[in-house]
């Protein structure tokens, strides 16, 4: 098996030749835990759940997602357990320290980027029962409670966080950016959104992990071979003589933010856009149940009924799926940001080649 990541804190410069920066961003009845750092660059200041990890010389860069359990873990305490498959990617940015004498710059280095992952708990974590979401105090990093959208404490935050922050968390945007600093002093930045059929991962045959995903021009089949449809899917690619990249998802299990972005890739591939996240799932009782807890809860996230509630449903469907890989309705066939399933017949997915 592949070595446990290694993850540290404020690197000097030179240690940090392949490393990541993550921060987690974990919401709860849509409040935000922030912490006050009590040593290193951040010293004073509030972030998210914020760190790094390294990979030992000559291994692999752990994915965001595995970076997180990590940090989370340290950072918050050891009772504190992250299951990586229910995180989202939502921002990867890069950071240019400008004055090099700065603490940053000393202990970040001059470049670096930071990925952006957003944990959103459910009712079992945020109620107070034996499953209840409760992080301490550890020597680095202070918990100093959950904050929502009209009180949150800027002026002790990072800069740039004031930016992109509202966008990330209360308008679930992926975002893109740049972001120079001269000392704590934000002096430009740069920032995008980037729509859901692109995501902030590789959908490809590498997973989510990988640095490699497939490109634009080249079909991905994701594949169950114990599936008679999915045979026969692979099979007409084949017999066409179409190169396409396979992944067997039950074995490499897509993440939540690349289920997201397999979604977005079938609405597109969809006449008329309208799938729901029901349409991966191949379990209708699962649907149904969801659907029903959504009714009576007033939506997962404590927004209620109507749009928020569905964005609920959406949300509960991808997660139980992220979990569950064996739920995934299969085959699928990715071209560039288009998808389409392969059922009732292969043909179903091969007019995605046919319409280019």
């Amino acid at each position: 098996s592949a070595p446990h990541p290694q993850v540290l804190f404020y690197l000097p410069s030179a240690a940090m030749q392949q490393s990541v920066l993550v921060q987690t961003l974990i919401v709860r009845r849509g409040q935000v835990l922030l912490g006050r750092w009590r040593s290193g660059a951040f010293k004073g200041r509030l972030t998210g759940v914020l760190g790094q990890a390294t990979a030992p010389p000559g291994g692999k860069l752990p994915s965001p997602e595995a970076a997180a359990v990590g940090i989370c873990r340290q950072l918050l305490g050891p009772g504190v357990q992250v299951d990586p498959r229910r995180l989202r990617r939502r921002g990867s940015f890069t950071f240019e320290e400008r004055d090099a004498t700065s603490g940053a710059a000393q202990e970040l280095g001059e470049r670096y980027s930071e990925q952006q992952l957003v944990l959103r708990l459910g009712p079992e974590e945020a109620n107070g029962g034996p499953d209840t979401f409760e992080p301490v105090a550890t020597e680095t990093f202070e918990p100093m409670g959950w904050f929502g959208q009209d009180d949150m404490p800027f002026h002790m935050m990072p800069q740039d966080d004031e930016v992109w922050y509202d966008d990330v968390l209360f308008g679930d945007k992926s975002l893109r950016g740049t972001f120079a600093f001269k000392g704590e002093e934000l002096v430009e930045h740069s920032l995008e959104e980037v729509h859901p059929s692109e995501g902030l991962c590789g959908l490809g045959a590498g997973g989510g992990s990988s640095s490699s995903s497939t490109g634009d021009d080249e079909a991905l089949l994701l594949h169950n071979p114990d599936c008679s449809k999915s045979r026969a899917l692979r099979e007409a690619l084949v017999a066409r003589g179409i190169k396409f990249a396979e992944r067997r998802y039950l074995e490499d299990p897509l993440t939540l933010s690349e289920l997201e972005t397999l979604l977005a890739r079938l609405q597109a591939g969809t006449r008329g856009g309208k799938l729901g996240a029901d349409s991966l799932c191949r379990d209708a009782e699962l649907v149904s149940g969801i659907r029903l807890s959504q009714i009576m809860s007033g939506g997962f996230f404590g927004g209620g009924a109507g749009e928020e509630a569905g964005r609920g449903t959406e949300d509960r469907l991808l997660e139980a799926l992220a979990l569950r890989p064996d739920l995934l309705q299969r085959p699928a066939l990715v071209v560039g940001r288009r998808a389409a399933l392969g059922r009732p017949s292969p043909e179903d997915a091969l007019r995605l080649l046919d319409d280019e």
